[in-house]
């Protein structure tokens, strides 16, 4: 008799597969859960950039005499930083369900490496407070820019061990898509360090560079358009 009926269990069809699959595969886990886990993640540290923005505390009196604009000016660092976080974080979430199109089967080893990119994506909001705090410390324009560049490396670790030998990723992908994918990734690494390094020349020229990366990442997008047609409907 079989073990599902003998327990008296109803186990949904899609989930029998999956721990069939599982069992098949062994090494291999469930890419919906690592694609939870990540959503789950993201969500988490966009939501906590804000609250290092406190609201100015002030009297009525104070209030009355006008210092509330002023008061307000004085958190354009903070606001700044939160931005440019924000919106580097939303790259790299893009870049991420990018990367899990193509991506059709994970393994242990890619799990963990998700596992450390994750790590480097959630000290986001302390770096990015720390930056707010002490703008104009070289201390702080590093520890943002190593911080962005190595969650940036684990999320090129990614694609690099997913299309490896084809890896995790189906056998009819285009080669030379996978080295546009992997060359991005490696110029953002490589522009971070950039504008950390620039902080001992200005930490004004680094701030600007932070914010100009995800620009410069949407040029080859449109451009690769058509490629990107091309490979997911050949």
């Amino acid at each position: 008799m079989n073990v599902v009926k003998e327990s008296f269990i109803v186990i949904p069809r899609s989930i029998y597969r999956e721990l069939a699959l599982s069992e098949e595969f062994g090494n291999e886990i469930s890419k919906s859960r690592i694609e939870f886990l990540t959503d789950g993640i993201f969500a988490i540290v966009m939501t906590l950039l804000v609250l290092e923005i406190v609201v100015p505390q002030l009297t009525h009196s104070e209030v009355a005499a006008g210092e509330l604009p002023k008061r307000l000016l004085e958190l354009w660092p903070l606001i700044y930083s939160y931005a440019m976080s924000f919106i580097i974080l939303g790259f790299f979430w893009i870049n991420s369900h990018d990367q899990f199109y193509y991506i059709k089967r994970v393994n242990r080893v890619f799990a963990w490496i998700t596992v450390l990119h994750l790590m480097f994506i959630a000290f986001i909001p302390f770096s990015t407070a720390l930056l707010g705090e002490y703008t104009d410390q070289q201390i702080s324009v590093v520890t943002y820019g190593i911080n962005i560049a190595t969650a940036a490396f684990w999320a090129g670790v990614q694609w690099w061990y997913a299309a490896k030998d084809y890896r995790l990723i189906d056998s009819d992908l285009d080669p030379t898509f996978i080295t546009i994918m992997s060359r991005r990734g490696f110029i953002g690494i490589i522009i971070y360090l950039i504008a950390a390094a620039l902080s001992f020349v200005s930490t004004t020229i680094s701030l600007v560079l932070f914010i100009a990366i995800p620009i410069y990442y949407l040029v080859p997008a449109r451009m690769d358009k058509p490629w990107l047609w091309f490979t997911r409907n050949k």
